[in-house]
């Protein structure tokens, strides 16, 4: 609460600020896109037989924003902004578990093999930006601009889904055998498909930058016409993660004596929070953006006061 509280004082600070001279304030309605993480990476040494892969999905903004410059090079900016970021892991190969006891009482190796499997997340979030705003002229019609600030983040919508292959297998060494495709002891082949939602927290902090170039739209140089790059980092943890959860996989069709034989294979969790996974959910996103920007110059009334007496 206190952090949305500061927000809101630097909005009516921003929205009363008089000067004496001129000042110029201006409102933005952008949208960007590009390339977004989940942040957590994957550790293949706990199965070796397993290869296991994070990669970044696609991400997008919509901002407004307002913001005053104080003088020709230097401003704050205050804003909303409505943002996806994304991830999708990928697991292929053998997992293995050994000495595991079947329903005939024998100890084997349970190797699943997994082809096409695929676990995606994707988190919605509503940003306020409060960034310093700079402002470089390098022509009469082109202005290079900064922004470097902070966000207060509020996750308002998640989701997962996760499909892939799955083949049961069992390894008997005493007799060097293979079993496969006997159901009754756990050895079945499956396709499996699934939605869920991520556990996040109310609230985040990141930082983010943008660099771009504005020119103007109209004569009157009111709109300005602008694109950038921007990044942005969350600097705490936008979902609850222990990375203590094994991984597994679920068969409702077993009836009670198979799963107590079979305990390991009676659930799947999504893989962020998984023991194959390691770091904290901070999301991060590189991009660009485009946009227009309405810019107002006022003076103050001390100003206009000399001007009428000149």
């Amino acid at each position: 609460m206190k952090r949305i509280r500061l927000v809101w004082i630097v909005a009516v600070l921003l929205t009363s600020v008089t000067l004496f001279g001129r000042t110029t304030s201006f409102f933005d309605l952008s949208v960007g896109g590009g390339w977004s993480s989940m942040g957590y990476r994957m550790d293949n040494t706990l199965q070796p037989g397993l290869s296991a892969q994070q990669k970044g999905s696609y991400g997008f903004n919509a901002h407004i924003g307002y913001g005053i410059q104080f003088n020709r090079y230097i401003g704050v900016t205050i804003g909303a902004d409505f943002a996806r970021y994304g991830s999708k892991a990928t697991l292929s190969g053998n997992a293995l578990w050994q000495g595991v006891t079947d329903t005939d009482g024998e100890l084997y190796d349970h190797i699943t093999a997994v082809s096409n499997w695929k676990d995606a997340q994707e988190l919605y979030m509503v940003e306020v930006p409060l960034a310093i705003y700079l402002r470089f002229p390098v022509s009469p019609d082109v202005r290079l601009f900064a922004e470097v600030g902070a966000k207060l983040c509020m996750p308002i919508m998640s989701k997962g889904m996760y499909e892939g292959n799955l083949q049961h297998n069992g390894f008997y060494e005493p007799w060097m055998l293979t079993l496969s495709e006997v159901p009754s002891h756990g050895f079945y082949s499956s396709t499996m498909k699934s939605d869920y939602t991520l556990l996040t927290n109310k609230m985040t902090v990141a930082g983010f930058v943008k660099l771009g170039v504005e020119v103007p739209v109209d004569e009157l140089r009111h709109v300005w016409f602008f694109g950038a790059i921007c990044g942005t980092m969350h600097f705490t943890p936008a979902v609850n993660t222990d990375h203590t959860t094994p991984l597994g996989w679920r068969n409702d069709t077993y009836n009670a004596e198979q799963l107590a034989a079979h305990a390991f294979m009676n659930d799947y969790n999504p893989i962020y929070v998984t023991d194959i996974t390691r770091g904290n959910v901070n999301p991060l996103a590189l991009g660009v953006e485009i946009g227009f920007r309405f810019r107002f110059t006022h003076y103050s009334q001390h100003k206009r006061c000399m001007c009428e007496e000149e």
